[in-house]
């Protein structure tokens, strides 16, 4: 895999990370301020289940590419966070 690969994945995966922990934010907000429902929940439910699939499949990826600091790879320090 090519540097340019590698940054493009850890791209990937830092931008969608990111979308899904705001869109549960925004789901925790609509329950705390507002009268909420069976769908409200069900919502944030499907949200979390979603961010933490996402979480699992990047972490095991990683894995499997062995992708890792030690490379030599020249990333920024908040991608290795996320990737």
């Amino acid at each position: 895999m090519t540097q340019k690969e590698m940054l493009l994945l850890c791209s990937y995966i830092y931008n969608n990370r990111v979308e899904l922990e705001h869109e549960v934010r925004q789901l925790q907000n609509n329950i705390r301020f507002r009268k909420i429902d069976v769908a409200d929940c069900m919502e944030l439910i499907c949200a979390l289940q979603r961010l933490e699939t996402f979480k699992e499949v990047t972490s095991q990826i990683m894995l499997l590419l062995k992708l890792k600091r030690s490379r030599g790879i020249n990333l920024p320090a908040s991608f290795y966070f996320y990737c």
